[in-house]
């Protein structure tokens, strides 16, 4: 049996681009501590591979987009009130 029928076709097709910890801890500028809190408060997506931690990419940039603040832009009658 080769390799190709143990793994899932998605997986195989395109593997998913894990991160370590100290990659994330580089990415994100938060230190390594924090980000097994993180894990541990179920904050964060991660994989679990028997005992060590692993970060999906492209789930970590879903979270960040999801927890991204975009400011509304002011509505023109606000403004012109501001500056009366």
């Amino acid at each position: 049996m080769d390799r190709e029928t143990l793994v899932h076709p998605s997986i195989a097709e395109t593997p998913p681009d894990f991160l370590t910890a100290r990659e994330l801890e580089a990415l994100l500028k938060i230190d390594r501590k924090t980000i097994y809190g993180y894990v541990q408060q179920g904050l964060i997506p991660y994989v679990r591979i028997q005992s060590n931690v692993r970060f999906r990419r492209t789930e970590i940039n879903d979270w960040i987009e999801e927890r991204s603040y975009r400011p509304r832009l002011m509505s023109r009658r606000a403004g012109e009130r501001k500056a009366q």
